[in-house]
């Protein structure tokens, strides 16, 4: 077996191909390379396996496919899943309606230590421009410019597509009330493990990153804004709302746990 990469890059993604293609040809363009492609699939036709094959061998590293049965929102096991297939020391997490900017890698590279998390953010495209995006504006790098979206990008999300790596550690301050943003965030799989990763109890849409951050604070896994540093473009497909009630929220966000016997391995830690 070949050197493990250095980052494995986990893409959660539910149907949309196009989407998923227009990430393929962003991380054809990163500026680092030392990673292999995971993608979580939580149930797609065979159309995200057929794209998958396509792109086969165009990466240095095999790209990786976990999938699973569509039985409703199961983000949380699929990723798990991704991560256990994967080898990288790093991993890098990034929804499939998302596009990374062509130093979206090498950000989180460049800020990763143990025992921290980092936490980019995104900026919110509307639907024209999410329609009109064509592959050629993310080869040559024309999505990057504020110019060209900025009109078509919500405005209190606008600052978040600025690349301002000199900020790091002015939004969010150094302290552990930054929340984990699902679709742009990395930790070493070390960290990543010590918690057993997602929690899977947690199934329908929201309170899993909520969760996971939660337990690597408690942990004592410090959590680090990577805004304006990490940026990515979320292409716009309407709104899926949380499905939570107000008891679950406080049980998913408020625990007092670090390990989930529901995780990447199923049961109780193994004894030191």
């Amino acid at each position: 077996m070949t050197a493990a990469p250095r980052v494995s890059l986990v893409v959660a993604v539910y149907r949309r191909p196009d989407f998923l293609e227009r990430i393929f040809v962003a991380l054809e363009g990163q500026s680092f390379a030392d990673f292999e492609v995971a993608i979580a699939d939580d149930g797609s036709g065979p159309e995200i396996a057929d794209l998958v094959a396509r792109w086969q061998g165009r990466f240095r590293e095999p790209i990786v496919h976990a999938w699973q049965e569509d039985r409703g929102f199961r983000k949380t096991i699929v990723v798990n899943r991704a991560v256990a297939l994967s080898r990288g020391a790093t991993l890098v997490f990034l929804d499939g309606d998302c596009v990374p900017h062509h130093r979206f890698l090498e950000r989180h590279v460049a800020r990763t230590r143990p025992g921290q998390a980092l936490s980019g953010r995104r900026v919110m495209l509307d639907e024209e421009i999410t329609r009109r995006l064509t592959l050629d504006d993310i080869r040559s790098r024309r999505l990057e410019r504020p110019s060209f979206w900025w009109r078509h990008a919500a405005p209190r999300e606008r600052r978040n597509g600025l690349f301002a790596p000199w900020l790091y550690g002015w939004r969010g301050g150094f302290n552990d009330r930054y929340e984990i943003l699902g679709c742009n965030f990395s930790l070493s799989r070390q960290d990543f493990l010590r918690v057993n990763g997602y929690d899977e109890r947690i199934v329908r849409r929201g309170m899993e990153d909520t969760n996971l951050k939660t337990r690597l604070v408690n942990a004592g896994v410090a959590v680090r804004c990577l805004a304006q540093e990490a940026i990515v473009y979320h292409c716009d497909h309407g709104k899926a709302e949380a499905d939570h009630d107000r008891e679950a929220v406080e049980r998913w966000g408020g625990t007092h746990e670090t390990w989930t016997p529901f995780g990447v391995v199923k049961g109780e830690p193994p004894a030191a």
